[in-house]
């Protein structure tokens, strides 16, 4: 998928848009509602909508068409690497945005975003058909927009093959059997990668101990003694590292996410037990994605009429098929293969977001002593 550089998106110049008039609205001032009867509304003159996303971002391209015809608003969409360069990028240009958008920030990345004054205010109507445990942000900077759990994923066929039991726990990863078998991304440069960084704090405790002897990177440092090979990227990682599913390389074991396995699963009427991938639900972190105005942005309006058809039926209802994740909205529809191939995650390893935001730098810091 397309990359933006960073030096790149932190130095471009975004071109003049229209506003609902017609007229350029850059403004940081509060954006008002903007459903009229819960109806999008209609730019009297075309506008094009700049969205910052990560490279996973993805949408089926008539519900976009959808938006175009209600709104007059045709989006362009920025793929701008994995969802930690997406933001550090937009920190780059803070104020001065080269979009009017951005979606894919977790809220590991939360409390970065809000400290860095990287966005406007804005509470989509539509809010209040989001399950209220997703509402992290109470600012009304951040919307959430899908949810999803970061769990390691195994190739089931592998583990057949070689006749070696599959782990169900973090300790089940550092076994000698499992030696050279683990792929993770980089927490420096993946929100994946991150996440289960932060899942190990949260399980093994630690991360109040600035010493090499925390808990957490003591687990970590027998991961590094057990062969785990560390990855810049989810892509990375499952695609070219994983054995299951999509993957080409020879590890059968990878962080990814709990909604994997319904995306290898192409015969719904494949038994369970028979999918060719499957989820250590032990090593489960929850993680919701955000979208929020830029502060700056040229078309602030539309960004928000776009929060909320993102909030709609018909962008949470693509969600799983498209980037196999779940939606936010209650009683969003789900696909057979969501229902059937995905275990559910009763208690998902978490952090509050606060104590991410004053911590990640250091516990970044600590683990790439460790494996730099």
């Amino acid at each position: 998928m397309k990359r933006l550089c960073v030096v790149a998106l932190a130095f471009a110049v975004l071109a003049g848009a229209c506003g609902s008039s017609g007229s350029s609205t850059k403004s940081d001032a509060k954006v008002g509602p903007v459903l009229v009867n819960d109806a999008l509304p209609h730019f009297d003159t075309p506008v094009t909508l700049r969205v910052l996303t990560h490279d996973s971002f993805a949408v089926t391209q008539s519900v976009l068409d959808e938006f175009e015809a209600a709104t007059n608003i045709r989006v362009e969409l920025m793929p701008s690497g994995d969802a930690v360069a997406m933001t550090n990028a937009a920190i780059l240009t803070a104020g001065n945005p080269v979009a009017d958008l951005i979606f894919g920030f977790d809220e590991n990345l939360l409390g970065s975003v809000l400290e860095n004054n990287l966005l406007q205010e804005y509470t989509p109507q539509r809010l209040s058909t989001v399950d209220p445990s997703y509402v992290l942000d109470s600012s009304g900077m951040a919307t959430p927009i899908d949810h999803g759990d970061v769990c390691v994923n195994f190739d089931r066929v592998a583990f057949t093959k070689s006749a070696t039991q599959i782990p169900t726990t973090f300790d089940g990863l550092i076994e000698s059997s499992m030696m050279k078998k683990f792929v993770v991304e980089d927490p420096s440069t993946s929100t994946p990668g991150l996440a289960f960084m932060l899942a190990t704090i949260a399980k093994l405790g630690g991360g109040d101990d600035t010493s090499a002897n925390a808990k957490w990177l003591s687990y970590w440092k027998q991961l590094k003694g057990n062969g785990v090979s560390v990855v810049d990227s989810w892509e990375t990682a499952y695609y070219g590292s994983f054995s299951g599913g999509s993957g080409k390389g020879d590890r059968p074991l990878v962080v990814s996410y709990a909604s994997s396995p319904p995306a290898e699963v192409h015969d719904i009427s494949l038994a369970v037990e028979s999918s060719p991938t499957g989820i250590i639900t032990d090593t489960c972190y929850r993680q919701t994605e955000f979208a929020g105005i830029l502060r700056g942005a040229a078309n602030p309006r539309a960004a928000a009429a776009f929060l909320e058809f993102m909030l709609g039926g018909s962008f949470q209802a693509d969600v799983p098929g498209q980037m196999y994740v779940y939606p936010v909205v209650t009683g969003t529809p789900l696909p057979d293969t969501f229902a059937k191939y995905t275990p559910a995650v009763s208690n998902p390893l978490s952090l509050p977001f606060a104590d991410v935001a004053a911590n990640r730098d250091r516990w970044i810091a600590q683990w790439s002593a460790l494996f730099r």
